[in-house]
């Protein structure tokens, strides 16, 4: 019997979007594995699989030795999000995973993972938008290689040089390393972010990637309770397998998870949410960020003025 398509989330602290993607994956896809590895924070979700994230930091830890900083963002963020892939590695060897799914903690699916997964399982990863790992199918072998060319960055002299060839024009992420390693020849990549059978993967909530905006963010029309966005250049409805709540959209994800609700319901959902200790929490840290970065704070006032451009361009 064939078995269910893995889904593999690295997240650590309590997030206050953390439990709505939870319930969102586990919501479309009933019968698979869904792993959180994570800290004890995460351990009373009874409906995910809780593994404890300090079980597989070998590898992690190992690259942390030779990590250099180069991105605008803080340390330590920076520093987890490369170290993910080690620890999901670690991982999927001890249970020998063949392929599995690597979810962002930030995100809502509404599809069926074995179903849209199952035809790119030819490929050695799946990507989004160049480089967006928010829904990477990975095999075990593909991963181990991936990381290996992540680590070598790091430790070896022409790589080294490579990496800050590549830091005079970016802050490095592991982003940065998806960007160039899925443009290798020996790579068999596929990107989600086009239309494959009237569907398709929202790689940013606030980009467009072709379809019709509402202010800042996509619009969405429903349909039988799944979501939909119309492509600007035909008007076709496309159907969103899944949606990414980046950075700061993260705090309207009410919006979304509690709209089938009743009217009451809903309107009190929605008020515990805007003053989740939790959520108000990440909100002031997020504007600590900003304030403390000479850099964050630059980037912050420069992507607003070109959304009030971009939005005053589209009136």
């Amino acid at each position: 019997m064939k078995e269910n398509l893995p889904i593999i989330i690295v997240h650590t602290g309590d997030s206050f979007y953390l439990e709505p993607a939870l319930r969102q994956a586990r919501k479309f896809n009933p019968n698979n594995h869904i792993y959180l590895i994570s800290d004890e924070s995460t351990d009373h979700y009874d409906f995910v699989e809780h593994i404890s994230i300090t079980d597989y930091m070998s590898s992690a830890e190992q690259f942390k030795e030779a990590y250099v900083h180069m991105s605008i963002n803080p340390y330590n963020y920076e520093l987890f999000c490369i170290q993910r892939w080690f620890v999901i590695l670690e991982f999927a060897q001890k249970y020998k995973l063949s392929h599995f799914l690597c979810l962002d903690s930030d995100v809502l699916l509404y599809c069926q993972v074995d179903e849209v997964y199952e035809k790119w399982f030819e490929y050695d990863l799946t990507i989004c938008l160049a480089q967006g790992p928010q829904y990477t199918l990975f095999s075990r072998e593909s991963l181990e290689k991936f990381c290996d060319y992540i680590y070598s960055h790091y430790t070896k002299d022409d790589k080294k040089v490579e990496l800050n060839e590549w830091h005079q024009h970016r802050g490095i992420s592991d982003m940065t390393f998806f960007n160039y390693y899925t443009q290798l020849s020996n790579v068999r990549v596929f990107d989600t972010a086009q239309v494959v059978d009237g569907t398709y993967f929202d790689c940013s909530f606030k980009i467009p990637q072709g379809f019709e905006m509402q202010g800042r963010l996509k619009k969405i029309y429903w349909r039988d309770g799944l979501p939909y966005g119309k492509e600007v250049a035909t008007g076709n409805l496309i159907r969103f397998n899944a949606l990414h709540f980046q950075g700061g959209v993260k705090h309207k994800l009410n919006r979304y998870i509690y709209r089938d609700l009743p009217l009451m319901q809903r309107c009190w959902r929605n008020i515990l949410w805007v003053f989740n200790p939790k959520r108000l929490k990440s909100r002031v840290n997020e504007l600590k960020k900003i304030v403390g970065s000479r850099q964050m704070f630059v980037y912050f006032i420069q992507k607003r003025i070109l959304w009030r451009n971009e939005n005053e361009q589209s009136k």
